[in-house]
């Protein structure tokens, strides 16, 4: 399968979304990239440094972006439900990044070998993360409004199974 049949695969199953994703995405790479040759060539930081600032810094606009443009979402953000959760899969991905990038750091101080490690490493963890932006955190319903996805707390949950 081609990457144009990928492409218009996605289109069908997710729409606009998918592909608004995928230029969220790229825009964090690019912003990450700056970063990372920023902190590497000019401030001459380690891989590990310099990975876990551009990534997290990079994080900023990669949440803005994805919430309001791609989900469409507005008004106050909750940091329960939105803030945290999207934190928490960067935090996974600077993680397995910055492990990556740390390991290729030992055996090259080649720029573009730590730079492919870290797109690398993002994008094992690319499709997994819209999926859960989708279908849990930033969900809709066929109409279009929101799906709110909350644990019962559990007194109410005893109470309606009649405990």
């Amino acid at each position: 399968m081609t990457s144009m049949q990928r492409l218009r695969d996605l289109h069908r199953a997710h729409g606009m979304r998918a592909l608004k994703y995928a230029s969220v995405s790229v825009v964090g790479i690019v912003v990450t990239q700056i970063l990372l040759s920023i902190t590497l060539q000019v401030l001459d930081w380690t891989p590990a440094w310099s990975n876990f600032v551009s990534v997290s810094l990079a994080s900023i606009p990669a949440y803005l972006l994805n919430r309001q443009w791609v989900w469409a979402k507005s008004g106050r953000h909750s940091m329960r439900r939105e803030v945290l959760p999207f934190w928490g899969i960067s935090l996974l991905g600077l993680l397995l990044s910055t492990a990556v990038v740390a390991f290729v750091g030992r055996y090259t101080e080649h720029h573009l070998a730590i730079r492919a490690a870290n797109i690398g490493s993002f994008g094992l963890l690319w499709v997994g993360k819209y999926l859960y932006l989708d279908k849990l955190m930033f969900a809709h319903d066929e109409d279009g409004s929101e799906v709110v996805v909350e644990a019962v707390p559990s007194d109410e949950a005893s109470t309606a199974h009649g405990g």
